[in-house]
């Protein structure tokens, strides 16, 4: 762990998010109230660990701000609804970052919808061609759900979304995506920015889980008064933007001195919608404004106001409300896009467009959603036309520091704290630690293997991991490490006789789900009539893929190919070969070779494609290429190729191709190149 760069240790729910990105590929939700750190703990973490990071945002600014690029913008989505089976439009550059990217951080996920995320996830299944969810690729969901909610148009939008998901709220959590996983779910709960006034986090949290009293409403409404000019620099949140543009020109326009404007500029591709800030910033000697930028010097923080007291055509002077005036530098925003760096093997940040401007902006009001991520000492809540969504009175006075920083424009009502059921039944999940414990249990035991691309053996761990849990009578929990087992899972051969014995509790119930699991303990304890048996059972009552490849793995071990074959071409009717699943391409091509007589070769190729790091991938499609006499077509000299042709035998090649991703992955890339190009159809 880096000393300069800590996390809080005393921070449960840190720890924990800390424990699932490092030792984990685990996808999970991270959330917390306004002022919990997220944003502060994901940066630190991605300078502490080795992990290759993607961040993306669902806007231009949002992006901006973190770093990032946008959803859309990475994927290739369409800006209109997806609808399923929509696959983004990914160049050559974009693919190989995804390919080498670890984890992918979506941030304000609060205001992505469901069918965006079932959208990315189909990419990404696609491009990286498997089945597992989101690519196999660890991402980690952003936000805070009682902030505000997507935004969905009313009319043709709405009904489109209705109907494919049948709901009227379009959070991001109800993507099939995210159904078909487990995503567990960590909260933030320590505050770092309301911490000195516990009073009103109390007041806070009752408005956020749709509980306020009438003993809240009260504090609260004492705050109803208009700022004095003893009270300084007051920021006026008010639910329209309109609104707040009206307030900042009609209190610009008050001012009668000279008006200055500070032109920014804007290098390289920058989309002038999403600017941090004002191209032009219009500026006048008595100015209220406010920093939309942390300084490096740590003298204002984003949403720090401050009055304008000097200008030249070259300089802004500003004070603040503790009395210091600073001379404002400008800054550069970037706009950013992820590229992999062959050399390095690391990804690395292309800046596409620069934008340099004061990071200032007019600050007697603004919107409530743009307020969003930022604190302020002192603010006046404008309520004259009322609140509008669910959550935003709760993001509008999470905003402000303390109750005696806050003011009111007319009384609250009870009506204005209303929160999402959807959204409170939601969070009853947060902080689930047998959950949490789970995932960074069965990672620890995996993760290390896959970065190895050793998928067997992590297969494995998961098998013996869901034997365990079956036996303690962990039965949800077994099954859960059972479809991970099967999603990693290429080559069975070396997994026989691993299990010991079947849990003995499960041979006495009569459910599905237990008989599934004894078949596959079964299988691989070496009792393939029992395996056979059971699993007969379950597809009676459930006609599906991992029954019947359990089906065909014990039929074929009690040498009945025919059968198995038979098996294997009901589970081909409903392949999908763009995200093909791995250990049935392998299945099915070496039984078609060593048993029923046909070809398996395109097969092999195609899990070569897919998993191009798979060793035994290639040294079983070179074994089959021998038993047919064939050789890998080549147009210049390449070593490794000429090894792949010779007769040496599979194991002496397996050690040259491991060296070679080693100490020269150009040939093993040229190699891979060969084998896609290869024609197996004669």
């Amino acid at each position: 762990m880096s000393q300069q760069i800590q996390i809080d240790t005393q921070n449960r729910q840190q720890m924990l998010a800390y424990e699932l990105i490092v030792h984990t590929n685990s996808s999970f939700f991270l959330t917390g109230r306004a002022g919990t750190g997220k944003t502060t703990f994901l940066r630190n973490v991605q300078q502490m660990t080795d992990k290759q990071f993607i961040t993306l945002a669902p806007t231009g600014v949002a992006a901006i701000l973190a770093g990032g690029n946008t959803i859309h913008s990475f994927f290739g989505l369409p800006m209109e609804v997806c609808t399923p089976g929509t696959c983004g439009k990914m160049n050559d550059t974009r693919i190989l970052t995804l390919l080498h990217a670890d984890t992918i951080i979506i941030d304000e996920v609060s205001m992505v919808r469901c069918d965006i995320v079932d959208a990315i996830d189909y990419t990404m299944r696609k491009v990286l061609r498997t089945t597992q969810p989101f690519g196999g690729k660890q991402v980690i969901f952003v936000g805070d759900m009682f902030q505000l909610p997507p935004v969905v148009k009313q009319g043709v939008e709405h009904e489109i979304l209705h109907d494919i998901y049948q709901t009227d709220d379009f959070f991001f959590y109800k993507a099939n995506a995210i159904k078909r996983m487990r995503l567990v779910k960590i909260e933030f709960q320590k505050v770092y920015r309301q911490d000195d006034d516990k009073e009103f986090l109390r007041i806070l949290e009752n408005v956020r889980l749709n509980r306020v009293t009438p003993e809240n409403i009260m504090l609260l409404n004492h705050r109803i008064m208009r700022p004095k000019e003893e009270d300084g620099m007051v920021i006026t949140l008010t639910s329209l933007n309109k609104t707040a543009d009206e307030i900042n020109r009609k209190r610009l326009d008050e001012i009668g001195c000279e008006e200055f404007v500070y032109k920014g500029a804007i290098q390289g591709k920058m989309d002038d919608k999403t600017l941090p800030v004002e191209l032009n910033l219009r500026l006048k000697e008595g100015a209220q404004v406010m920093f939309t930028r942390n300084d490096p010097q740590r003298r204002w923080a984003n949403g720090t106001l401050a009055k304008v007291v000097k200008l030249t055509e070259n300089e802004i002077s500003v004070q603040l409300d503790n009395g210091e005036t600073h001379v404002v530098p400008c800054c550069s925003w970037d706009s950013i896009n992820y590229e992999y760096d062959h050399e390095t093997r690391k990804l690395k940040k292309e800046v596409t467009g620069t934008f340099v401007q004061y990071p200032l902006k007019l600050a007697w009001a603004i919107t409530v959603h743009k307020s969003q991520g930022m604190t302020f000492d002192k603010m006046s809540l404008d309520l004259s036309r009322g609140l509008f969504a669910a959550g935003q009175l709760y993001v509008a006075l999470s905003r402000v520091r303390s109750l005696n920083g806050l003011f009111l424009s007319r009384g609250i009502v009870p009506q204005y704290a209303h929160t999402s059921q959807e959204i409170i039944a939601y969070a009853n999940g947060y902080n689930d630690e047998q959950l949490i414990n789970n995932e960074i249990e069965s990672g620890k035991a995996t993760y290390g293997l896959l970065q190895q691309n050793d998928y067997d053996e992590a297969a494995k761990q998961y098998l013996l991991l869901a034997a365990r849990k079956a036996g303690n009578g962990e039965i949800k929990e077994a099954l859960h490490q059972v479809k991970r087992f099967l999603d990693t899972l290429v080559c069975d051969e070396e997994l026989y006789g691993c299990i010991a014995e079947v849990p003995g509790n499960l041979l006495n119930s009569g459910h599905w789900s237990a008989r599934f699991l004894t078949a596959l303990f079964c299988l691989y304890s070496g009792q393939f009539e029992s395996a056979l048996e059971q699993i007969d059972l379950v597809l009676e009552r459930h006609q599906c893929q991992e029954a019947m490849f359990i089906k065909s793995r014990a039929l074929s071990k009690l040498e009945r190919y025919e059968e198995a074959d038979a098996v294997n071409v009901q589970m081909g009717n409903a392949f999908d070969m763009a995200m093909p699943d791995a250990k049935v391409l392998y299945m099915i091509a070496m039984l078609n070779e060593m048993h029923i007589g046909d070809l398996g070769l395109d097969l092999m190729r195609k899990l070569v494609e897919a998993r191009p790091k798979y060793d035994k991938g290639v040294l079983a499609l070179r074994m089959l290429m021998k038993r047919h006499d064939m050789t890998l077509e080549s147009p210049k000299t390449c070593e490794l190729i000429e090894a792949f042709n010779s007769g040496m035998n599979n194991e002496k090649f397996g050690k040259q191709l491991k060296q070679c991703r080693k100490k020269d992955s150009k040939q093993v890339t040229y190699l891979i190149q060969r084998i896609r190009k290869q024609d197996f159809c004669e």
